[in-house]
């Protein structure tokens, strides 16, 4: 190559390396400029949360996502704002921090949303503290999550035992000994209840634990029908500071109970102060619907200012109230306007319910389909409509839901269980088939799905090799367990191995065969071999259980040969 050439292939290798220097200066100038915005705009919106701001941080946090679907903080600002507006987008949030970053903490945060924004019997907060359990029992904070579930749903005896297991586990913290000392308040044994009560009135002077404590009074004497010591409790209790709006309102409970005059004019002053803060006057709101009071709530509520009650948790009060009050004309009227942005599914809902209350069912399912297209793949807006399709009582609505929620969300073992409980009921061997088929294409090696879809195959008479094939798989793993025994054992049936079939079965402990799931299988297999006075206790044992499906009423009833 000559000295010329030479310097030419110098110039373009040279020329190569700058182009590539300037172009890998872009790429991660242009990465570090998009970090910034990130950072800029995530700090923005907690600053504008930390004011009271809320559209501003809720705009701000919006950008952050935009850059980064993932930053945990900016969907932690989003999971507050929708707190705030009493949305149920506040799951959907929290689910988003978990899957980014799965720690006990962040599962703990989603359980207790779990408990506020789903109907009893939580079955999101079970799921999780379920699934928490082998790893998380050691921990206070699931102690109390756990406490608070076993509260909501009455289980008084349970959130003592939870509340105890915290106290031990972090002794130095009085919030756990406080909270124990409520939970006995309540035991109807007043060996429990007088000390605890006693702890309760040395706590209330405490300078951290004082309020905390005097609610628990409040609540107390109102639930003994003490109401002039509840009204004594509860004047203390205003009295501090740091008294909150339900503070406020459970006074004004204890003033309508005494019928004092000064209860009206106590209200208005509520009314008054909470007039300018959307979620403040739905709580307000929902008080006084609470109370019976929704003709007077409804009168405050629309002579606001016509953008108040546009804002989100007003507009859901009103919604409420109407709904509440059973006037679906203007109900009707009311959600068949505007857009309600993240919630327009629930204003569909609304606009269903009114139009199915008149009387006009075309309508109203054409509005209900609405709906659940405008929930779209949102985990919290498909249970919200879950939710009310169960409290309407709209059967094939809450199947179709349910179908929705397994098929997004297939791990949410909840919705499995919720669906296939609604097959049992109805008798549907064919839809639990069609269930337990779609969660074994996704959980192939959960043995349970895969039982369950060998035994309703095996029912229907539906792919029989395969389902022959798939109980001795099982088998061959549970060899203990009476349930997949006796899937194992029918299959041998249905192949003409009846005998091999008795012999699973016989290899059970006896008291396993004495279970009714266990000695149904066992009874029709010995009544096949024609042993009908052996099959004829087992048979009886298997009556003992009410809820079999149809094509196992009927192995029970050819068995014991009625026809």
């Amino acid at each position: 190559m000559t000295q010329e050439n030479n310097r030419v292939w110098l110039w373009t290798a040279g020329s190569v390396v700058v182009l590539l220097a300037l172009a890998a200066a872009a790429w991660f100038g242009r990465d570090f400029y998009r970090n910034f915005k990130e950072q800029r705009s995530l700090a923005q919106a907690q600053a504008f949360l930390a004011q009271g701001d809320f559209r501003s941080a809720l705009l701000s946090a919006r950008q952050t996502l935009q850059l980064n679907p993932t930053n945990v903080p900016a969907c932690r600002v989003m999971a507050a704002v929708a707190d705030l507006s009493h949305s149920p987008a506040v799951l959907d949030w929290q689910r988003r921090v978990v899957q980014t970053e799965p720690t006990i903490e962040n599962k703990l945060l989603l359980a207790s949303s779990g408990l506020r924004y789903q109907n009893p019997p939580y079955p999101l907060t079970a799921q999780i503290l379920d699934e928490l359990a082998p790893a998380a029992t050691n921990l206070a904070s699931y102690q109390v999550v756990a406490a608070s579930l076993a509260l909501n749903r009455r289980r008084l005896a349970e959130a003592e035992t939870h509340f105890e297991t915290a106290a031990k586990l972090d002794p130095t913290n009085q919030l756990y000994a406080l909270n124990l000392a409520i939970v006995r308040l309540e035991a109807t044994n007043a060996t429990q209840a007088v000390p605890a009560r006693a702890v309760l009135e040395n706590l209330r002077t405490d300078t951290n634990l004082g309020l905390p404590a005097l609610r628990a009074l409040v609540v107390d004497r109102l639930a003994h029908r003490d109401v002039a010591a509840a009204n004594n409790y509860s004047t203390q209790l205003l009295a501090n500071a740091q008294a909150t709006l339900p503070d406020r309102l459970q006074h004004l409970g204890i003033l309508r109970q005494l019928k004092a005059e000064s209860f009206s004019a106590r209200l208005l002053a509520v009314q008054q102060a909470t007039a300018t803060n959307a979620s403040a006057a739905a709580e307000v709101a929902g008080w006084m619907q609470a109370n019976n009071l929704v003709a007077e709530e409804l009168q405050w509520l629309t002579n606001l200012p016509t953008a108040f009650q546009a804002q989100p948790p007003v507009r859901l009060a009103l919604a409420d109230a109407y709904l509440q009050s059973a006037d679906w004309r203007t109900l009707r009227d009311f959600a068949a306007k505007g857009n309600w942005e993240e919630t327009d599914f629930l204003r569909l809902a609304l606009l269903s319910h009114a139009w199915s209350e008149l009387d006009v069912k075309p309508v109203a399912d054409s509005n209900w389909g609405s709906a659940v297209t405008a929930a779209g793949n949102r985990y919290s807006a498909l249970t919200t409509l879950l939710g009310l399709a169960e409290k309407w009582k709209l059967f094939r609505e809450r199947e179709d839901l349910l179908q929705r929620l397994v098929e997004k969300f297939p791990r949410e073992r909840w919705a499995q269980q919720a669906l296939a409980q609604l097959y049992l009921v109805a008798g549907n061997t064919a839809g639990l088939n069609q269930l337990y088929a779609k969660l074994f294409s996704i959980f192939p090696r959960d043995v349970g799905i895969k039982n369950n879809l060998a035994a309703t195959s095996l029912l229907l008479k539906t792919n029989l090799p395969q389902a022959g094939q798939w109980a001795a798989e099982i088998y061959a793993i549970a060899t203990n367990d009476p349930v997949i025994a006796s899937t194992y054992a029918f299959a041998l049936h249905l192949q003409g191995r009846t005998r091999d079939g008795l012999t699973v079965m016989e290899k059970l402990d006896p008291q396993l065969r004495q279970r009714p799931d266990a000695a149904l299988y066992y009874g029709v297999l010995l009544t096949a071999t024609g042993a009908t006075n052996e099959a004829a206790p087992y048979l009886k044992i298997a009556r003992t259980k009410t809820d079999w499906l149809p094509e196992e009423k009927r192995l029970l009833s050819t068995a014991a040969g009625e026809f």
